[in-house]
């Protein structure tokens, strides 16, 4: 009985094609990464505040790319500077965005600083409590305004020239679709246009969430349903 002995051509054929596993599979997680951090990630949702459309327990699509290009949001503890995009559309009315909450709406121990809203009025859209214009990127307003001083709260990039402050973002009033159970711009003011991190398409799957707060059964009827 004889045994077959892998020629050096042969050994060389199985050098090659592990190294070419090993290259698909680091092209992948590069690729992986590239995903996540430029064009969508999939986020949860932990509260009630955009019932019915978005309920505690769904997982959503968020797309990167409906708004901008480059690096958003945060990634494998790497948080990405708001400035780093280029803008190619702008969020429009009832469009439900996810954006870094204004220091103005981080409360003490509050574990995630992404919020879920749905835009309400946009720039130079009528304030919905007040009639005021809601500030644009370059739009000058008294100092002494009440505009004015929201802008300084949230650590708006504009500047100030004599008597004037000139806006340096576009901003947005946002409310969830829950009224009485959402905590936003009724509450804490406008939202940065910077620091919108994409756009809510699509509920990926979804949870029944118990009263411990633990994920349970599975909600297959809300799988990949459209976020309106």
């Amino acid at each position: 009985m004889t045994e077959d002995i892998p020629s050096p051509q042969e050994e060389s054929n199985f050098s090659i094609d592990i190294k070419d596993i090993l290259l698909g599979i680091i092209v992948a997680i590069i690729m992986a990464i590239v995903i996540r951090i430029m064009v969508g990630e999939i986020l949860f949702i932990p509260s009630k505040s955009m019932e019915p459309a978005l309920i505690s327990g769904d997982h959503i699509l968020v797309s990167k790319i409906a708004y901008t290009i480059g690096p958003s949001g945060d990634a494998f503890g790497l948080r990405f500077a708001d400035n780093l995009r280029f803008w190619i559309s702008k969020p429009t009315k009832n469009d439900i965005i996810v954006f870094r909450a204004p220091k103005s709406a981080i409360k003490q121990g509050m574990q995630s600083q992404f919020f879920v809203k749905r835009i309400i009025a946009g720039p130079r859209d009528e304030h919905p409590m007040t009639g005021d214009v809601i500030p644009a990127k370059g739009m000058v307003i008294s100092s002494s305004s009440i505009l004015a001083s929201m802008l300084n709260m949230i650590d708006d990039p504009g500047t100030f020239m004599d008597s004037t402050y000139i806006v340096g973002d576009d901003y947005y009033y946002v409310l969830g679709d829950n009224r009485n159970q959402s905590f936003d711009s009724k509450d804490w003011g406008l939202v940065p246009g910077s620091s919108i991190i994409g756009k809510a398409v699509m509920i990926v799957w979804s949870q029944d969430i118990d009263s411990t707060g633990s994920a349970s059964s599975l909600r297959s009827s809300r799988f990949l349903q459209l976020c309106r």
